[in-house]
């Protein structure tokens, strides 16, 4: 038998997905939150203790990659660093 051997890393013959996608492009996530009626869009809502609230989460990406979107946690505060922080979407959605 001949042949040679070398201590080079194996190359994958794929491609992983996030390497892809960090290439190209970022990925964009939203959370819009809706009326009632899940018919438009509110700018600047406001809620009070208790109240149902209709929230979409999206992710833009190449259609040809269907993503879904998970949300395992979601937190409502006046600002990023405000207290207290209440739960809107708890224990894995």
């Amino acid at each position: 038998r001949t042949g040679s051997v070398s201590s080079g890393a194996v190359q994958p013959t794929w491609v992983p997905f996030g390497s892809t996608v960090a290439h190209r492009r970022r990925l964009r996530f939203a959370l819009d939150v809706y009326d009632s009626t899940w018919s438009s869009r509110l700018r600047q809502p406001t809620y009070s203790l208790g109240e149902l609230i209709n929230i979409e989460a999206s992710v833009s990406a190449d259609p040809r990659l269907p993503l879904r979107v998970f949300v395992d946690e979601c937190v409502a505060s006046p600002s990023a660093a405000a207290r207290p922080k209440y739960k809107v979407i708890a224990d894995n959605g």
